[in-house]
């Protein structure tokens, strides 16, 4: 029997010089991998295994928030500790904790810690009335009027901005700054022909807006509302006073956007304050109330429950939208993510060692001076903080412990080829 000629198998032997990291499109580049675990670019160009983790610091009761400032601050349940002491309560609720000077500032609760004296308190202040107020015309410098009453002035502050309301004379019941106060008194500017007292009702508050996402720039704070469609901003190195409008340019600002849709999200970075929605970028830039401008336009913003992506490297802001893992500097945003497949629909995300670090469920690791993706492991984390060259994460059991570190682990590693 005559067996069928067969053609020789010929062998090919091809060497990879550089190593392109994850590409999981329906056809594979020869150079880079479909699939892979705990895979780092360390050794670029050639591919290495990523690190241990760090030990676990501490496991949390109920973690509600992480937050470096100066040194490590979270909240467990209703505690809030900084550096691994109790320093308040606040509510059992997820926390958006923001930094600026040396407050660390704390939402929804709109609650403050001081790193440098210590003191933990409330952002918003209210005063109610519990004896006689007198109100009294004063002629320094220009027309003043002083109101008097037991514990008016010791919560407050000079040049504060209140709200004053239940007074019988309706022309002080508004938006009034604070030009001068003792604990029993508070001076304001408003005119008045005679003394006149009050025994009950009146009410005395300082007040922050309700704000979706939070970000500081410039030494103001910057918040916006979905409920109102407003942008707001801070006074002018106090994160304390959003009703101070003197027509100065240390004043507090508020403006109303016109666009559809709720806002996904917030960063700062450049000198300026990016607010997104799901298809739309709204950039504020100015340093004072007279000459801050807000443009908007049509791109690829930040998917709905996606703001914890937002993460800024070199002044450029990463984030995932409805499209994918975009890069943003300002001008139009481009996706990042064509080697992922386009894929990430979640996340949110921290930058360690100059990479951008993606938690969806597992690790992706994107380095922008390469453009290279990598994978680690499946990895389900609740909250992140950096600082000090340290990433710290919370993962879903709870686990407190940096990205890095001595961990004894079995790390194993694999990689498979696409088609």
């Amino acid at each position: 029997m005559k067996l069928p000629y067969i053609n020789p198998i010929r062998m090919q032997r091809k060497q990879i010089g550089t190593f392109m990291g994850l590409d999981r499109r329906i056809i594979t580049q020869e150079n880079a991998f479909a699939d892979m675990e705990n895979i780092s670019l360390e050794d670029y160009p050639v591919m290495g295994v990523r690190k241990p983790r760090g030990e676990i610091i501490k496991t949390l009761s109920k973690p509600n928030g992480l937050f470096w400032k100066n040194g490590l601050a979270y909240v467990d349940g209703t505690s809030f500790y900084y550096k691994d002491a109790k320093k308040g309560d606040v509510s059992n609720t997820e926390k958006n904790m923001v930094g600026m000077g040396a407050y660390i500032l704390i939402f929804p609760d709109k609650k403050y810690f001081n790193t440098h004296t210590g003191e933990f308190g409330t952002m918003e202040k209210t005063w109610t009335q519990g004896a006689q107020a007198t109100f009294t015309p004063t002629y320094a410098a220009s027309v003043y009027t002083k109101i008097s009453c037991t514990g008016i002035g010791k919560n407050f502050n000079e040049k504060d901005g209140v709200t004053i309301s239940g007074c019988t004379n309706a022309a002080f019941n508004g938006t009034f700054i604070i030009e001068g106060k003792t604990n029993d008194s508070i001076t304001v500017i408003s005119t008045l022909e005679k003394q006149f007292t009050q025994a009950s009702g009146l009410k005395l508050t300082r007040t922050i807006p309700d704000m979706d996402f939070i970000v500081e720039n410039e030494n103001r704070l910057w918040g916006c509302s979905n409920a109102k469609h407003e942008v707001y901003a801070s006074k002018l190195g106090d994160p304390m006073n959003f009703n101070v409008f003197e027509g100065i340019s240390t004043d507090s600002y508020a403006a109303t956007i016109g666009s559809d849709g709720n806002f996904t999200g917030a960063a700062s970075g450049q000198g300026y304050v990016v607010f997104f929605k799901e298809d739309k970028i709204h950039k504020v830039q100015g340093n004072k109330p007279s000459n801050i401008q807000i443009t908007s336009q049509e791109a690829m913003g930040v998917k709905e429950g996606c703001a914890d992506s937002l993460c800024s490297i070199n002044g450029t802001l990463y984030y995932v939208a409805p499209e994918g893992v975009c890069a943003y500097t300002g001008g139009v945003p481009y996706l990042i993510s064509e080697l992922l497949g386009n894929k990430v629909s979640s996340g949110m995300a921290g930058t360690f060692k100059g990479n951008y670090y993606l938690f969806a469920g597992e690790i992706l690791v994107y380095s922008p001076e390469r453009r290279i993706w990598t994978r680690e492991e499946s990895m389900d984390v609740k909250f992140l903080a950096g600082g000090e060259g340290e990433l710290y994460i919370i993962d879903s059991e709870n686990r407190l412990f940096t990205l890095e570190g001595n961990r004894t682990e079995k790390i194993f590693w694999y990689l498979e080829s696409g088609d």
